[in-house]
């Protein structure tokens, strides 16, 4: 992003099966928002390949490591403050594509931006697994 950005991670909690993680990133919302929305930025900060047409309806997918394929749609947007989409694992029983919600909110923090994640609708077998995925991804969200 910019030569001061950084990210902290703030939170990265299990509560009622449901996910949360929160970063602080030295950028402002905007900047941060076309990370979550367009191809190319989010394939800088996660994954290897993907195909998204970030608008309500719109397709997400996202091929994380080669051999884990994320598969869902958007389901809200709202720049630069919140984007929501659907999230489930090509082949997966457990987390079948579009079973689950990953909703993200963008909050300004004097110059920095506040990222809230929270993934719902997970099975609990699958919710750690979910949890250390996004406390290791979303921090590179900065980079």
């Amino acid at each position: 992003m910019t030569s001061r950005t950084r990210a902290i991670l703030i939170d990265g909690t299990l509560d009622d099966e449901v996910v949360n993680v929160s970063v602080r990133i030295a950028a402002p919302p905007e900047l941060v928002f076309e990370f979550l929305s367009e191809r190319d930025k989010l394939l800088r900060w996660m994954g290897q390949d993907a195909k998204i047409d970030a608008r309500t309806g719109g397709v997400f997918w996202l091929d994380v490591n080669g051999s884990d394929k994320a598969a869902g749609q958007y389901v809200e947007i709202d720049p630069p403050h919140h984007i929501a989409f659907t999230w489930g694992w090509e082949g997966s029983d457990t987390v079948p594509p579009g079973s689950s919600l990953v909703t993200i909110d963008l909050r300004v923090d004097g110059e920095d931006t506040i990222v809230e994640l929270t993934h719902s609708g997970l099975p609990a077998e699958a919710c750690q697994s979910h949890l250390e995925g996004w406390c290791h991804h979303l921090p590179n969200l900065a980079v």
